[in-house]
């Protein structure tokens, strides 16, 4: 895949950079269950006779932050780093979001490269080229940005815990529900036993293809956004990781489609949910209020309201306005009265 790197051992065994014979400097960005991995990694790049940085970011959304970025771009200046240098984030999606954000903007731009170490960063974050930070919402400061490369480790991905490796799921299923039926019924038939390189490259492709007609995400690519709607505010009012919001968010859409655009799926979809072990309704206590704030901030939002990806069968996506009453019969189907 043009771009991509899948492999299992990758990280050991594979060209971690372009060939750039300009590059004197390499700058890492890790997050804090993977420095020892950066530190192997940048042993590496060092034998190769790079000079190599590495830095530690906060854990998971708080890395996500114009602070921390700030910060790196102070980092990057004592480094040394210049425009033919190359910056490598490693770590989940909010590393690669993070780190995409810095590369794109120090320097007005320099090489950057990601090693996504969770299943959900290797299969949203880290492809596509969207970069962000967070300011009072998700993701709403950021640009679009290609990495020179991702290097997808298939050693690093297997031996995840089982909540991280249902959260890149529902990332996958999102994939196979918008683009890619023969996807869906491989969770249908395996569950969380569905063969991990076949569920990434099957994603990937459906991502890559619909990124490849649509880079800056004004048309086509918005189906990618499936679930995303209310699923980006369940996670923001509940502190929900991110692929069982969108999980959640997946289910309120399937109602709200069976409602507007007669979506016969919506029985299936939400079975093939819980077979991944994702809710399929949001904990108690999270409310309608915090869940509504949060979505009327939604980039999807404009002069005619809220635009939302249905499905009028799988693998036919849409995208549609919606009225607050079929936004409501979404969310009652996910327990939010």
């Amino acid at each position: 895949m043009n771009g991509i790197h899948i492999e299992a051992g990758a990280l050991a065994t594979a060209e971690l950079l372009p060939e750039r014979p300009e590059r004197r400097r390499v700058a890492v960005l890790a997050q804090p269950t993977v420095v020892g991995l950066a530190e192997s990694v940048a042993t590496r790049l060092r034998e190769a006779g790079l000079e190599v940085g590495v830095r530690g970011l906060p854990d998971g959304e708080a890395a996500k932050t114009l602070e921390v970025a700030g910060d790196v771009y102070h980092w990057l200046n004592a480094l040394g780093l210049n425009r033919f240098d190359t910056l490598l984030a490693i770590g989940g999606g909010a590393a690669t979001d993070l780190g995409g954000f810095v590369g794109a903007t120090y320097l007005r731009g320099v090489e950057t490269i990601y090693c996504p170490t969770t299943l959900l960063g290797a299969l949203d974050a880290a492809v596509g080229g969207k970069t962000g930070v967070n300011v009072d919402g998700k993701n709403l400061v950021g640009v679009f940005a290609q990495p020179a490369r991702v290097i997808i480790d298939l050693d690093v991905l297997s031996p995840l815990p089982a909540d991280l490796m249902r959260e890149g799921f529902a990332e996958a299923l999102k994939a196979g529900l918008v683009g890619d039926v023969e996807l869906v019924e491989l969770f249908e038939a395996h569950g969380l036993q569905a063969p991990l390189e076949d569920v990434v490259r099957k994603a990937v492709t459906v991502k890559q293809g619909i990124v490849a007609d649509d880079f800056r995400e004004e048309g086509r690519r918005m189906i990618l956004n499936y679930g995303h709607t209310v699923g980006h505010g369940v996670e923001m009012a509940g502190g929900l990781a991110h692929g069982e919001a969108v999980a959640i968010g997946m289910v309120a859409a399937g109602a709200i489609a069976e409602a507007v655009v007669g979506f016969a799926g919506a029985d299936r979809q939400r079975a093939v949910i819980s077979q991944l072990g994702l809710a399929v309704a949001v904990p108690v206590g999270v409310g309608r209020v915090e869940i509504e704030e949060f979505m009327e901030m939604d980039k999807k939002r404009d002069e005619k309201g809220l635009r939302m990806v249905l499905l009028e069968d799988v693998g036919r996506p849409v995208v549609v306005h919606v009225t607050d009453e079929t936004l409501a019969a979404g969310l009652a189907a996910i327990g939010v009265a």
